[in-house]
């Protein structure tokens, strides 16, 4: 009994590994989609910050409210993302001082997008139900030294950061449902003992027509302090943008 069983799994995990190729292609192609979705989009985000003291009790917090849109640049095969957030009510940035500035993490999915796939390992975790979906498990860890969706700003510096997780996606299309992140390796000369992310996507209300953002939670910790932010994505609708050009004649 114990060699069948062993044969039988055995079996399984080679059938997970033979079908993780097609699922990571199935995955990149809706990564592109989706990253292509959110540029034509705009929406509205609420960031809800919280410090917590060393009683894990909330010592303050801070809630600001954006016009939010992605901006996607992939001249010369490169990717770029850029994040515009304008403060509602005055038609300019924010002068309020975060408590903690996360950004990007809307974006998370891009881990699965062909510019990044190569600098992660990815495993077939296989099957979960959720929500009365079934999605396919899929671990990630990412490649030493290979490049980063996501860095760290301490000060004048930049950490790439390495990640490890899990993402549950759609296994015929392709899209996220779910992604949680934690960083791999701890950045002990600034004092981070703890980076974790968990974002969700879903069918937006708007005409786009594909799944985006709906929330990100962040929870970071150093040696002695502790963040929590909650990004809320909502009211999407989308942008358009028009130049004209103008001719004169020398005078």
């Amino acid at each position: 009994m114990k060699r069948t069983l062993l044969a039988i799994i055995a079996t399984a995990a080679l059938a997970q590994a033979a079908a993780l190729p097609s699922l990571l292609d199935t995955a990149a192609k809706a990564a592109e989609r989706e990253a292509a979705a959110l540029s034509s989009v705009a929406c509205t985000e609420t960031v809800i910050e919280t410090k917590i003291n060393q009683k894990d009790k909330a010592e303050e917090h801070r809630r600001q409210v954006f016009d939010y849109l992605v901006l996607l640049d992939t001249d010369d095969g490169d990717v770029a993302i850029t994040e515009s957030r304008v403060a509602q009510g005055n038609g300019r940035k924010s002068d309020a001082r975060p408590l903690l500035q996360s950004t990007g993490f809307a974006t998370l999915m891009m881990i699965l997008h062909p510019y990044y796939q190569n600098s992660f390992e990815f495993s077939d975790l296989g099957s979960v139900e959720d929500g009365g979906r079934l999605w396919r498990r899929l671990g990630f860890e990412s490649r030493p030294g290979e490049r980063s969706p996501s860095i760290l700003r301490a000060g004048a510096r930049e950490y790439p950061l390495g990640w490890k997780g899990e993402a549950l996606i759609d296994e015929l299309t392709g899209q996220v449902a779910t992604i949680h992140a934690s960083l791999g390796s701890q950045l002990e000369e600034i004092g981070l003992e703890s980076l974790e992310a968990t974002v969700r996507y879903g069918p937006a209300a708007s005409d786009a027509g594909e799944w985006l953002p709906i929330e990100a939670v962040i929870d970071l910790k150093t040696h002695h302090q502790h963040w929590h932010n909650v990004h809320d994505f909502a009211d999407y609708r989308r942008f358009d943008v028009t130049t004209s050009e103008k001719r004169e004649v020398p005078q």
